[in-house]
């Protein structure tokens, strides 16, 4: 008797968990590229799952708010993960945010030649992708978003509005 009281509750918790999947695979607001149309800004994290996640969705939609035309992606210093976990996926769903099919990739080289400016996260560029004259600015002394989420999104917060905020100074936008 105790197995089949616990079958259904797993059982509406394994389509819940299914269900949600779902939604948050449906629309993505990252699967997106460089197009070349207009300078981008880079942001890099260790494994292209978190922060640089959270951090090119946020830039994107705040640039929008304030006219500054330009557009964020996000990549990875290293090919550690080949998708954003559920965890984190959940994380920015809560957050208004949808990562889709988005897989995490290594920044390269072509990556930082078609960037206005790259934004390393608590990590180091990989010497594959090291292009002389590049414009890059280094964020450090984060928390771990997949352990202290919270803390971890306020300090992002604040760097990525100083940085809109910045641009849109520098091109003259009110």
């Amino acid at each position: 008797m105790q197995i089949k009281r616990h079958v259904l509750p797993v059982g509406i918790v394994a389509l819940a968990l299914a269900g949600l999947t779902a939604a948050l695979d449906k629309d993505s607001d990252v699967a997106r590229e460089p197009t070349g149309e207009r300078p981008s800004i880079v942001f890099v994290c260790q494994n292209g799952v978190a922060m640089s996640v959270w951090s090119a969705l946020t830039f994107d939609r705040l640039a929008a708010e304030r006219g500054v035309p330009l557009r964020a992606i996000s990549r990875a210093a290293a090919p550690t993960f080949t998708r954003v976990p559920l965890r984190m996926q959940l994380a920015l769903w809560l957050d208004g945010h949808r990562v889709g099919g988005y897989q995490p990739q290594v920044i390269s080289a072509a990556d930082v030649r078609g960037a206005e400016r790259v934004i390393l996260i608590d990590t180091e560029l990989p010497l594959s992708a090291f292009t002389p004259g590049a414009a890059i600015e280094t964020w450090a002394g984060f928390p771990p978003m997949r352990e202290k989420y919270f803390a971890s999104r306020a300090e992002l917060q604040m760097r990525v509005e100083a940085l809109v905020e910045r641009l849109a100074a520098s091109r003259g936008d009110s």
